[in-house]
């Protein structure tokens, strides 16, 4: 769990025990080691992340101690708080529904729903047996020109009323829809201190913006799935710096969760805000109709590591009749990550157990671990569709070794070092800033010395770094591991740099304001992959429309079969 979500979880956790001892303000503080400020600077910290508006704490400058019998009943709320957390239990649940498909959304208190949207919802659940669910949500707002004159707020649209879900309910074992806890609307990181609070199982919060991200579990264990839902109805946000913010976020959207006994697989729909239609996958809903067998414009992949790409992976996204690409059709498959680089990985120096094991075994030369790399491109590759390899830290491990090794130590790889650093070499010229050549996977993909190299050239196009490449106003030309300014990369740093960005790199899926990030193709215990993991096989879609919605290969399957 990030450090500063744990902080700020500890924090609410306390906060909640001095209003149960009715602590006040100075009393609580002295009790942290703050000052009576910073609680309130903390408060209003957890209010602008979660959107958790926690009751104020009175002010009375006359003590800054506790008496003892207020400390015992913190003490004890504390404690009783901390059992709570570690051995969840569900206060409000209903009975399981028995739909295998749901389309879930939010809505608003006193806002007018998307028309259109909302009979695009209507036409989805009608033809694909689904059932729709609305998380509803409040917000304040004074300057809405649809609830000024309205001396009750607390309402929504009737049409919506018959599916409004207000509280915790189990979709299957480890689904969730949380629809008790009432997320303030314009919260920066809506998901920011659940990590928790669903246990081992994954869950979906009713908010306008959408976030997803997933939360590491312990080894061999399916990593759980936070999510938010988008919203049914249109922006209706204070005329403010945070209401300006949470319009910016707001999203026409909706999260379809398919159940298929103990599994599940979910992704997000978008609608167009003037038609209020969606993709779903090769299917365009709309109001009054719908229609099949749409290509889709990118499909990126999760990082490939071809080496130890897993064959349930391949066979979903790639092989079967009704796999991904099958079904999809992509114009443009993006492929992060594509070289492992195990052979000479600079990770391995001094492991001797790793050098004999790669002598032994044979898997020493380089070459032909690039050679594998180059057959997977081939085996996938379509007609019509270009094969965008983007470039990676793992691929660039290839540039590293020729850069730093040794070859009179290593004469299983000199032959083929001495070919590359010539080549290197020979087409080495002067830019405006400094030196450049050729680059050398790109190169060898091209002109291998010794294998057969990449067939399929005629239709891959390798990026260089920082080389941008738009898909339907996406950027996707950013591998995710250097972030902004050369620092690293995360999906929080790219969330700051302005256009929408789909990025790789973490093995962590997500989606974080306009940026949306992979998971990994590869074999989820791949050797350097320790403790509890948030990895996960999952792809990004680029709709026609430019709309955006992640993939998840769950035990060889993606989606549930009609």
């Amino acid at each position: 769990m990030d450090s500063r979500v744990e902080n700020m979880e500890k924090f609410i956790m306390r906060y909640k025990a001095a209003l149960h001892a009715k602590l006040t303000r100075q009393e609580f503080a002295t009790i942290l080691g703050l000052k009576p400020d910073s609680v309130r600077r903390r408060r209003l910290s957890v209010y602008h992340h979660s959107g958790l508006d926690l009751p104020i704490l009175e002010d009375d400058e006359s003590t800054y101690i506790a008496s003892q019998d207020k400390m015992d009943k913190y003490n004890k709320h504390v404690s009783f708080l901390k059992k709570a957390k570690n051995s969840f239990t569900l206060e409000e649940t209903t009975d399981k529904p028995q739909k295998k498909r749901y389309v879930i959304t939010s809505a608003q208190n006193a806002t007018p729903i998307h028309e259109k949207f909302f009979a695009s919802i209507l036409r989805y659940c009608e033809e694909m047996d689904a059932q729709l669910l609305v998380i509803p949500y409040r917000y304040r707002n004074p300057s809405s020109i649809w609830s000024q004159t309205s001396k009750d707020l607390d309402y929504w649209d009737a049409r919506i009323e018959p599916y409004l879900q207000d509280k915790h309910t189990k979709l299957n074992d480890h689904f969730r829809l949380v629809g008790h806890i009432k997320i303030q609307p314009t919260a920066v990181s809506p998901l920011s201190g659940f990590d928790g609070y669903t246990g081992e199982d994954s869950a979906v919060f009713g908010h306008p913006a959408v976030e997803l991200k997933t939360i590491p579990t312990p080894a061999q264990k399916f990593p759980k799935i936070l999510s938010t839902s988008g919203a049914v109805t249109v922006p209706n946000y204070t005329d403010s710096k945070a209401g300006h913010k949470g319009k910016f976020n707001h999203s026409l959207a909706a999260l379809i969760v398919e159940i298929d006994g103990d599994r599940f697989f979910q992704r997000h729909v978008h609608a167009d805000e003037s038609t209020g239609a969606f993709f779903d996958l090769d299917t365009y809903y709309t109001p009054d109709s719908s229609s099949t067998g749409h290509r889709v414009a990118a499909l990126v992949t999760g990082d490939i590591h071809a080496e130890f790409h897993d064959p349930l992976v391949e066979n979903a996204t790639y092989t079967k009749d009704n796999s991904i690409m099958n079904t999809l059709q992509p114009e443009v498959w993006a492929i992060h990550d594509l070289e492992d680089f195990y052979a000479r990985n600079h990770h391995h120096r001094g492991n001797d157990l790793l050098s004999y094991g790669k002598h032994h075994f044979g898997r020493n030369n380089v070459e032909e671990s690039l050679q594998i790399s180059a057959d997977f491109v081939d085996k996938h590759s379509r007609d019509g569709m270009l094969n965008l390899v983007i470039k990676s830290n793992h691929d660039e491990a290839l540039d590293r070794w020729l850069r730093e090794a040794d070859p009179k130590t290593d004469p299983e790889n000199a032959a083929f070092y001495h070919y590359m650093k010539y080549y290197q070499y020979k087409n080495l010229h002067k830019t405006a800033t400094g030196f450049q050549t050729i680059d050398p996977f790109e190169f060898w993909c091209k002109n291998p010395e010794s294998q057969t190299g990449l067939r399929r050239t005629d239709r891959t196009k390798f990026l260089r770094r920082d080389e941008s490449f738009v898909v339907k106003d996406v950027e996707i030309g950013f591998h995710g591991d250097i972030g902004p300014n050369g620092s690293r990369g995360s999906i929080k740093s790219f969330s700051k740099v302005g256009p929408k960005l789909i990025i790789g790199h973490s093995h962590t899926p997500g989606i974080f304001q306009g940026v949306y990030q992979v998971g990994l193709s590869a074999m989820l215990n791949l050797e350097y992959a320790s403790g509890p993991s948030s990895w996960l096989h999952t792809h990004c879609v680029i709709y026609p429309d430019g709309h955006r919605t992640l993939i998840h290969v769950v035990k060889g399957e993606w989606k549930l079969e009609s």
